[in-house]
């Protein structure tokens, strides 16, 4: 693994983030190992992520969109105004996605909070929680679902072409056998949340909706990175 990092069952590296992005490492099972390559892959540069990412391609599909669903909370800044106990990601139509994330989620606390998956069937069911993953197996109108979420803080995901423009947040991509993601601003605004730009930096695609594009990088603390324009204005 680039960077000199090594995975051992009793060492996590949640230590490359910055302090805010921290999250408690426990336990020895694939999960937690791919937790860590992910969590390498999202902050190198764009030419080790194909490296970290192709590894990542050894993992089943629904265990790397797990970890990315965890992963993705630590990159997103809800509204101060919403108070919680908890912190509770709603699946919908994926149980394979939900079952990896009941066995990741209990020994890992998002932003300081106890977390758990629930998994609904409808959205009358989604109750107080702040992520929403609509999983491949959701056969309704995708658009007019999130529409019913307007103004509310919650963090859509989908794994859908085109859901970015039915209002989704985060998009699932399949290339080359590998899961990517990409990213809507203009829609987490609307929602009253902010992604981090160190999030933006590794997407494949973000859509701002402003017409503006802009360079997006995460350097390293003492490396030096050339920003590349990657936005896809849409």
């Amino acid at each position: 693994m680039s960077t000199g990092a090594r995975l051992h069952t009793h060492q996590c590296l949640a230590g490359r983030l910055p302090q805010r992005h921290r999250t408690p490492c426990r336990g020895s099972s694939a999960i937690v190992a791919l937790s860590a390559l992910l969590l390498v892959w999202a902050v190198l540069s764009a030419r080790a992520v194909q490296a970290q990412a192709a590894a990542a391609g050894a993992f089943p599909e629904d265990a790397v969109e797990a970890v990315f669903l965890y992963r993705f909370a630590g990159y997103v800044q809800w509204p101060r105004t919403e108070q919680h106990s908890r912190f509770v990601v709603a699946v919908l139509d994926a149980d394979a996605v939900a079952a990896r994330l009941q066995s990741l989620l209990p020994e890992h606390p998002i932003h300081g909070l106890p977390a758990q998956v629930h998994r609904i069937r409808t959205l009358q069911e989604l109750g107080s929680a702040q992520m929403l993953y609509v999983g491949p197996d959701y056969d309704g109108n995708l658009a007019a679902l999130i529409a019913r979420l307007r103004g509310r803080p919650v963090l859509v995901v989908s794994d859908r072409n085109g859901a970015l423009d039915a209002g989704s947040m985060v998009n699932f991509l399949m290339e080359s056998g590998h899961v990517r993601f990409e990213v809507s601003l203009l829609a987490a605004r609307q929602a009253g949340l902010l992604i981090s730009s160190e999030l933006l930096a590794v997407a494949e695609h973000v859509k701002t909706g402003d017409g503006r594009a802009q360079p997006l990088c995460a350097p390293l603390a003492g490396q030096r990175t050339d920003c590349a324009r990657r936005v896809a204005i849409r």
